[in-house]
């Protein structure tokens, strides 16, 4: 009787240790991915989309009402609205409008327009949070400065569906070249850097995972387990 619970033991801890063998990997593999990113990029941000300078007097942004001049371009964020409200949650006390984001590099409209959920009436920086954001980027391999322009796109976005999201991001060079990367939430495996810049600068609805969202999952749940035992 008792090799025989013994036996039925083993196999439970073998199971468990099999299930939880592949969800370890994938955090694992967030973490690597995340280190080689942070080792390999410096992030700044370039405007004070989280209007926050008024808690720090030494920090100093551009402001998108103005060009943003940086190293021989110019670049301009122009919006226009389009006369339609934004779909709203219970949750929304202010009423945002579909705005069309035109993106102007040195005089000239980079891609097409994008659509976003905005105030009728922008009055600052922070205005645009979670739809856009400028970012700039040092390769410390090679030492090579970019300015990244990200965009959460919304066309065909629900709320609060994570998987229907799209993003657009602008790479400005010091040799005034532009150069556009296009993805999905199902597409971002294959750009690291691209979500690391949309996490960075606020561009997603919630928590997501270069290759897997499980470590944003297990710390959601270790976060609301902490406020219930409060």
């Amino acid at each position: 009787m008792n090799k025989k619970k013994l036996f039925i033991a083993s196999l439970i801890s073998l199971f468990f240790i099999g299930v939880s063998i592949y969800p370890l990997f994938l955090i694992i593999q967030e973490m690597v991915v995340d280190r080689y990113l942070n080792s390999r990029y410096k992030i700044e941000e370039v405007i004070d989309i989280r209007n926050t300078r008024h808690q720090n007097a030494d920090q100093y942004s551009y402001e998108l009402a103005s060009p943003i001049q940086w190293k021989g371009n110019i670049i301009e964020v122009l919006t226009r609205d389009t006369g339609v409200v934004a779909p709203k949650s219970r949750f929304d006390n202010d009423t945002l409008h579909v705005m069309q984001v035109t993106i102007k590099v040195n005089g000239r409209e980079q891609s097409f327009p994008t659509q976003a959920w905005l105030p009728q009436n922008i009055t600052k920086d922070s205005d645009y949070l979670s739809w856009l954001n400028l970012l700039k980027i040092k390769d410390n391999k090679n030492n090579m400065e970019q300015i990244a322009i990200v965009q959460r796109i919304a066309d065909n976005w629900k709320r609060g569906d994570t998987t229907s999201q799209k993003w657009r991001i602008l790479y400005v060079g010091e040799d005034q070249q532009v150069n556009e990367e296009r993805f999905s939430y199902l597409e971002r495996g294959d750009h690291s850097l691209g979500l690391k810049l949309v996490l960075a600068s606020s561009q997603s609805s919630s928590w997501i995972g270069y290759k897997s969202d499980i470590a944003y999952r297990r710390r959601c749940f270790c976060l609301l387990s902490l406020c219930l035992q409060d």
